[in-house]
């Protein structure tokens, strides 16, 4: 029960990696709020998990985290009926769609990650910062990507906006470090829809992806991102601030082909 007594404000905590984080916070006794904008989909899982974990404890949000007011609002709506947020996990994302040179992107696209990517999880922290700074205790985890440390082709505003994101968690573990609030990045790969999306349209590429990884496998969001999202936001963690770990079964390690191209 490393994270009894603690409340996970989740961002995308519905599915894909942040469900799985979800379900290990929930199993080790925190109170997960997920929030995502999904009603079906988000039930469902506030629903499994409180089946599945009693220990812990499950609450669907609705919420739309690039509307500022409502973010914050939901927040507030916690602290009211829970308590005060002792973890924060970026996990929302957004991603470019159909792959896309650089030159024929548009700046409505650009904007879109970076609300998703960035700006949402700058307002969660800025709203989060007090009471964190005030417990003498918190702990923000942000979801970045591979995809942007590599720079990989045709997804230029999914990358600008990750980096984003990693350089904001980096500078609030700098900033904040001293009140005891620790900041680090997860850059997962995990079976998810995007990788499943990205295996039909270059199957040849993601094999590659997968014969250049140590393990030769993705992973699973609940049994290897998930136990390492709980280590970072557990008082075992309480000196590690401001890394970049990649779970990823050692695939940064060759880097990740890309032989897909697009025409001119």
């Amino acid at each position: 029960m490393q994270l009894q007594n603690k409340t996970a404000f989740i961002t995308g905590g519905s599915r894909g990696i942040g469900l799985g984080v979800a379900r290990a916070y929930a199993e080790q006794g925190a109170n997960v709020i997920l929030a995502a904008r999904d009603v079906e989909v988000g039930t469902l899982a506030q629903d499994n998990i409180n089946r599945d974990f009693p220990q812990g404890r499950a609450l669907f949000l609705e919420t739309d985290i690039t509307d500022r007011k409502q973010l914050e609002e939901k927040i507030d709506q916690v602290a009211t009926d829970i308590g005060d947020i002792n973890i924060l996990v970026n996990n929302a994302t957004a991603g470019d769609g159909q792959p896309t040179r650089m030159e024929y992107t548009n700046e409505r696209a650009i904007r879109a990650l970076a609300e998703v990517n960035y700006h949402a999880p700058l307002w969660a922290m800025q709203k989060l910062f007090p009471s964190m700074k005030a417990n003498g205790w918190g702990r923000i985890i942000s979801m970045c990507s591979l995809n942007g440390i590599n720079a990989h082709r045709f997804s230029v505003g999914y990358n600008s906006s990750k980096e984003a994101l990693r350089a904001l968690t980096r500078t609030a573990a700098a900033e904040w470090g001293r009140h005891g609030i620790t900041c680090n990045i997860i850059c997962p790969a995990a079976v998810t829809a995007p990788w499943e999306a990205y295996m039909e349209w270059e199957p040849e590429s993601a094999q590659a992806i997968l014969n250049l990884n140590p393990m030769g496998r993705l992973g699973d969001s609940e049994r290897d991102i998930g136990p390492l999202a709980v280590f970072l936001a557990s008082e075992g963690a309480r000196y590690v601030n401001g890394n970049t770990i990649h779970a990823d079964g050692g695939g940064h390690i060759n880097g990740v082909p890309w032989s897909a191209d697009l025409p001119d």
